[in-house]
């Protein structure tokens, strides 16, 4: 859960530890820990004024509020590599200039996604990678991680699936499949469909076949499209996608029209389409070095282990 105080410049990311307590974390200062330590950032008091004021909150309730009988279901704990990847998350710049322009993706379609992509630092400070958040049932699980000539994966839940809902709210009338988040921007701007856009950033694991079977599941009033690459691979994913929803429809990337060679990817027919004088040359997010995979490797916060607003629905 990610917490905004309404006046002061403050954001928290809180959250159920392993062992059963309460936790937080301080997006904008170092300040994380259990809820004492909560009561001594927000009071600024020491450690005996603050069992003081917690010793009100025992016994009876504070505030004269009716209690109605409910089940009352304890919060999930959640591991700490996954609350450091939220802490991660929320500490993250907006998108701004470079990358997303050079391959032909216009202001307005990114700002339609913008809430799913960041800029995150590498470890070393040397590079501003764009990230392309993915979720779970759970929440945030990690991020896509894209730079010229380079691809990878951070964060500690592991991938699982980039899902944006455009242009409509509850229930997708259209769900959109593609293998990365890049290729699910470019078909939304080629086709420009509301409906659900997906991805599941290549070779798609176990854990995410699920995810994906049950999503398709939880929403049968949805089309689906397999707009998963025009390769051997990509026809292996639309197949998966059809065994799930044998209505699915295939629309596979066409061919160049001054050499009859097949697109690799939407993205390809996008910058194919776009007029050389539109597509912006990659500025400063993205560098010419190749970055290597520990480049990206998520830096654990130091202390005590958020979780982030959930994707559209998942059927569990």
């Amino acid at each position: 859960m990610v917490l905004r105080h309404a006046t002061e410049h403050s954001k928290l990311v809180v959250a159920t530890g392993q062992d059963g307590h309460g936790i937080f974390f301080e997006v904008h200062s170092d300040a994380s820990g259990s809820v004492i330590d909560f009561v001594m950032y927000r009071e600024n008091c020491s450690l005996g004024q603050a069992r003081v004021k917690l010793r009100e909150w025992l016994g009876q309730p504070r505030l004269n509020l009716e209690i109605r009988d409910y089940a009352r279901q304890k919060p999930v704990p959640v591991r700490r590599d996954r609350l450091a990847s939220a802490v991660a998350w929320e500490r993250a710049q907006p998108y701004s200039g470079g990358y997303l322009e050079g391959r032909g993706l216009t202001a307005e379609t990114i700002a339609r996604f913008s809430d799913h992509i960041r800029l995150i630092a590498s470890p070393d400070g040397k590079h501003r990678n764009v990230a392309f958040r993915h979720d779970d049932q759970d929440g945030l699980s990690g991020w896509e991680v894209k730079n010229r000539g380079f691809t990878g994966f951070a964060g500690g839940g592991g991938k699982k699936l980039f899902s944006c809902l455009i242009g409509e709210e509850g229930p997708p009338t259209r769900i959109v499949i593609c293998e990365s988040a890049i290729d699910a921007m470019s078909y939304h701007q080629l086709s420009g469909k509301p409906g659900l856009y997906v991805s599941f950033a290549g070779g798609i694991s176990d854990a995410q076949k699920d995810l994906l079977r049950k999503l398709l599941i939880a929403n049968p009033q949805a089309e689906v499209v397999s707009a998963t690459d025009a390769d051997a691979q990509g026809e292996q994913y639309a197949v998966f996608i059809n065994s799930i929803r044998s209505d699915a429809i295939r629309d596979r990337p066409g061919r160049r029209g001054h050499s009859g060679e097949r697109f690799k990817d939407w993205n390809d027919v996008l910058m194919e389409r776009q007029a050389p004088a539109t597509i912006k040359k990659a500025g400063k997010p993205h560098q010419e070095e190749q970055q290597t995979a520990p480049e990206i490797a998520l830096q654990l916060m130091p202390a005590r282990p958020g979780h982030a607003p959930p994707s559209p629905k998942i059927g569990r």
